[in-house]
């Protein structure tokens, strides 16, 4: 196995994309990383992962690392997966493009064939949300990541030539020169650059958030919090329903409504999925919860999300719906309220 590890400055746009309102609102975290695989084909129950790409961000700071782990051989795919599950161990939200079809479940998947535990992590997917909430679809036609770097004006920026297909033939030169020098060298420069470039344009890519309905968006793809993962929320005429998935140490539980809670909480070990709702009380006028059991959290302070809810507030109520019209922000911050009550009655049984 090979790790090349390479420092850089963010530029100023992606940082002021990560440092946005919008975007802490929504993805409050310090650990955030774009990552992207090379594979040697499709299908992952007969093709491997030959070389996994990160780049760990720090907003804040400005700062990125590049980190690539390459298999010098087939049967080196077991030690690269182990190295990125590492990885990944320490981060809270990966960016990625048509990651969750294609690269998550194929790492997932290699990981399951090498008995290799991976994780539950938020996936931030640029390709889905370009797709589904924006307009873009409309003006640009193609939605590839080489025609997002172009309507971004950041193909400039890009070195390589090649596409994924040929970065395969290439690595399989590269095998058969492996137990030569003549040639190999060039080769893997080449297959390291394209990943290189693919994870550096993507994390410019981020800007593309700025196109995005994410109002419309987070009810979908959910959100991330220090414990737990949230897959979606959705509300109906009855219920406020939250489902999402465990990062760590999978319990089972469950909690029925009671004189003190009326929400229902499960947790499932086997599945590492967790699911949650709360009473909705709906009226003419619109939809609303009630915030009474919520009065110890709320006043923590750290988790008052409600904060600037108060005008949707009455009477210990928080109005979801006027009319037929929803308040999105509100309804993100309940959900965010609403797991931080999850955590402290798991905590207390």
């Amino acid at each position: 196995m090979k790790t090349i590890k390479q420092s850089f400055k963010l530029d100023s746009d992606t940082l002021n994309t990560l440092n946005s309102k919008q975007f802490k609102r929504f993805f409050d975290t310090s650990k955030i990383s774009v990552f992207d695989i090379e594979t040697t084909g499709l299908y992952p129950k007969h093709d491997k992962i030959i070389l996994i790409g990160f780049v760990h961000i720090i907003p804040g700071k400005g700062d990125g690392e590049l980190v690539q782990f390459f298999a010098e051989t087939p049967e080196d795919e077991k030690n690269i997966l182990l190295a990125a599950t590492r990885e990944i161990s320490d981060r809270d939200m990966l960016i990625t493009y048509n990651g969750r079809s294609f690269d998550m479940p194929f790492l997932s998947a290699r990981c399951e064939k090498h008995e290799i535990p991976c994780r539950n992590i938020f996936n931030l997917d640029l390709y889905q949300l370009v797709r589904n909430y924006s307009t873009l679809k409309n003006v640009i036609g193609s939605l590839s990541q080489k025609s997002m770097e172009v309507f971004m004006q950041i193909d400039h920026l890009r070195s390589d030539e090649i596409s994924g297909g040929e970065s395969v033939n290439l690595y399989n030169e590269y095998l058969e020169n492996a137990t030569t020098s003549f040639g190999s060298g060039a080769l893997l420069n080449k297959i390291l650059l394209h990943n290189k470039d693919d994870v550096l344009q993507l994390t410019r890519l981020t800007s593309l958030l700025k196109y995005l309905d994410l109002d419309a968006a987070v009810p979908k793809i959910g959100f991330t919090t220090k414990h737990l993962l949230v897959t979606d929320y959705s509300i109906s005429s009855t219920l406020f329903k939250i489902n999402g998935l465990q990062i760590k140490d999978f319990i089972d539980y469950i909690s029925f409504p009671s004189l003190e809670f009326s929400g229902k909480i499960e947790f499932n070990a086997q599945s590492g999925s967790w699911q949650a709702e709360y009473p909705v009380f709906s009226r003419k006028e619109g939809k609303f919860v009630d915030l009474t059991e919520f009065d110890g959290i709320m006043t923590t302070g750290v988790n008052n999300y409600l904060a600037n809810s108060s005008d949707n507030i009455i009477d210990g109520k928080l109005i979801l719906f006027e009319y037929n019209k929803q308040n999105s922000i509100d309804c993100y911050n309940f959900a965010r309220l609403f797991v931080d009550k999850i955590k402290d009655e798991i905590n207390q049984n």
